[in-house]
């Protein structure tokens, strides 16, 4: 591909010769380096594609074997410029647009949160934009680690935060403390570690040196295998040591702490049949409306706005900073109620299953749920206990220096023969 492309650049001929020894010309070339391709028979004599610098030296060869190169197509950049040599503003035109482009592509337009829990993607976005992390920011200033410990240090029930730029995009994956943590493929030399306090149920390893058995009980930090392989002698004595990813299928045994709790008394929110829809495009960050300047948009005293946008992007990672959206102002009522015991029941178990389903998506197996829902005298709903569970570990940590070095082996010397 990129051969053609750099061929296209320069340009190149289709030409036929025509003459009393076609097969001297060809020699000819071939002698003096000059590259011809996709050479064939034709009723005329050969035909053949050669680049345009290559053209300009025909002129010896041409003499010496009286043929003829006819030129019948020409291909390439040079020629498309010549042909459109005096439309200059559209070249203008072309050369703005390409840098308009690559100018936008130093910039992150958009900014996507995932893996969240208990705390929006609004939030964290505005935290972000307080912090100088917002769409509009120059892709150089940003550092992914610096983002990272930035969350960690606000929210310290998100154990885990990885940040991606990717295009016109900064990608950030939230894991909070209460979840597992993704698996993230290892290429530098590790041990697998237990993330916590459990049980090892089963372990299979592939690569590394297992440290423990079926049934142990082991601490949070544990090695379970380790990535240093020692190689012993003869005598049983260790002559080496390697450090290699450490690789195994290990499923343990543990449990996650579960809270989580709300008022009886609430606030719901009823919507009347009463809305307005207007329209807005947004470039560079600023917002232009597109609505009836005869119509009074902010009439509710109580209104929801619901925006539906449309954020435009050349592919996948490379967002544009314009953006069309509709937007609807639904008027609402507000009216004070409260959940009955069944009703607030019903409520807790399902905030329950979604963080299971979470779980699960994370190959969690529930064992047992030891979680209980009561009423408290002060008007609340709380459930709280345990969940015992069984997951795979992917946890790791680096094999360091100190532990795959090994002191160097003495020769033994002619007296200890």
């Amino acid at each position: 591909m990129l051969k053609r492309i750099i061929t296209w650049l320069r340009g190149y001929l289709l030409c036929i010769i025509k003459g009393y020894s076609p097969e001297r010309f060809l020699n000819l070339c071939s002698n003096h380096q000059i590259l011809i391709w996709d050479l064939k028979k034709v009723d005329e004599g050969y035909q053949f594609q050669i680049m345009l610098r290559d053209y300009y030296k025909l002129r010896p060869i041409v003499r010496k074997t009286k043929t003829m190169p006819y030129v019948r197509k020409r291909f390439g950049l040079p020629f498309y410029i010549h042909r459109y040599r005096k439309r200059k503003i559209f070249f203008v035109g072309i050369v703005l647009a390409v840098s308009i482009v690559y100018y936008m592509s130093l910039f992150i337009w958009d900014i996507q949160v995932s893996g969240q829990y208990s705390h929006t993607e609004e939030a964290i976005v505005k935290f972000l934009d307080s912090k100088g992390v917002y769409a509009g920011v120059k892709k150089g200033t940003l550092n992914c680690q610096e983002i990272e410990e930035t969350i960690r240090k606000k929210y310290p029930d998100i154990g885990w935060v990885s940040a991606e730029i990717r295009g016109t995009r900064l990608l950030l994956e939230l894991t909070e403390t209460n979840m597992p943590k993704p698996y993230e493929k290892q290429t530098d030399p590790c041990h697998i570690v237990a993330d916590k306090d459990c049980i090892v149920e089963k372990i299979v390893t592939r690569k590394g040196t297992p440290m423990v058995k079926e049934g142990q009980v082991v601490k949070k930090g544990d090695i379970l295998v380790s990535g240093v392989i020692e190689l012993h002698g003869d005598d049983q004595t260790v002559i080496q040591k390697q450090a290699v990813v450490a690789d195994a299928d290990i499923t343990v045994k543990t449990y996650y702490k579960y809270k989580s709790g709300f008022d009886l008394d609430y606030v719901d929110k009823i919507y009347t049949d009463n809305s307005m829809k207007y329209y807005s495009f947004s470039m560079f960050g600023r917002q232009f409306y597109i609505c009836n300047p005869l119509k009074d948009y902010n009439k509710y005293e109580k209104c929801d706005k619901i925006v539906d946008e449309t954020t435009l992007k050349l592919n996948t990672n490379f967002y544009l900073p314009f953006s069309v959206s509709s937007i609807e102002n639904k008027e609402y009522e507000l009216v004070n109620k409260t959940y009955s015991e069944e009703e607030a029941i019903d409520k807790a178990t399902n905030d329950l299953n979604l963080y299971i389903k979470r779980l699960t998506e994370q190959d969690v197996v529930i064992l047992e749920n030891q979680v209980v829902t009561t009423l408290t005298e002060d008007r609340k709903c709380v459930a709280e206990g345990k969940l015992i569970v069984s997951e795979p570990v992917h946890d790791t940590r680096k094999v360091t220096e100190e532990e795959a070095y090994m002191e160097p082996t003495k020769e033994p010397t002619e007296n200890e023969n």
